[in-house]
């Protein structure tokens, strides 16, 4: 499974290099709708294929031609509804009911990790458009579904806490074996070295969570 997550991540970096545009997710957080960068919906996809609603241009996630809306509702991780191009070209149509028969939000019981959510004003450094900076960061825990351990963080504060983490992170026998395997599949060693930090959430997982 980490090896699945590392090659979408992979295709993340190459895309951003190329400049295409990229469209994130959204998530739907204590009322308020804000972008979101993980694709939780390809891990799903991976295993059933069949439910793809729309095929992928050339199999990278900016080309995926799908828009997920996720939400965290009563401590637990939601896919609300999942939107392709209608008859307007616009990610408005949804295909929810061809997830779930249901069509109802689907409770996402396979989710386990890190991951953040930026508030506030937004910015991005020139010709990048997949490391937006935020004022402000949610950094929440997820176990098969459930979330738990939440941080609120300013921008300061969440670059120390990558920090952190990624000097831990730098010291598990993982960081070479990811390290040589995204130089094999075509980083730079600087390329590497900064998809490593701009992911370091994901890759560190919650195990190295600081503790106050």
């Amino acid at each position: 499974m980490k090896h699945f997550y590392t090659v979408i991540l992979i295709f993340l970096s190459i895309c951003s290099s190329a400049q295409k545009k990229y469209e994130p997710e959204q998530i739907k957080w204590n009322g308020t709708i804000y972008p979101y960068r993980y694709h939780h919906l390809e891990q799903y996809f991976r295993y059933y294929p069949n439910k793809r609603p729309v095929p992928n241009i050339d199999t990278t996630i900016i080309n995926r031609n799908y828009l997920a809306v996720f939400e965290v509702k009563e401590n637990k991780f939601y896919l609300n509804d999942i939107f392709i191009k209608g008859k307007n070209k616009a990610k408005d149509l949804s295909v929810l009911n061809e997830l779930n028969e249901k069509n109802e939000p689907m409770f996402l019981n396979w989710i386990n990790g890190l991951f953040d959510i930026g508030t506030g004003n937004e910015t991005f450094n020139k010709n990048d458009s997949l490391s937006p900076i935020y004022d402000n960061y949610i950094v929440f825990e997820v176990k098969k579904g459930v979330v738990g351990r939440i941080e609120n963080f300013t921008y300061n504060e969440f670059k120390l806490f990558k920090d952190y983490q990624y000097k831990r992170f730098k010291n598990t026998p993982e960081y070479p074996r990811l390290y040589r395997r995204l130089i094999y599949n075509g980083m730079t060693e600087f390329e590497a070295t900064s998809h490593i930090y701009n992911f370091i959430l994901f890759y560190s997982k919650s195990n190295f969570l600081k503790e106050r």
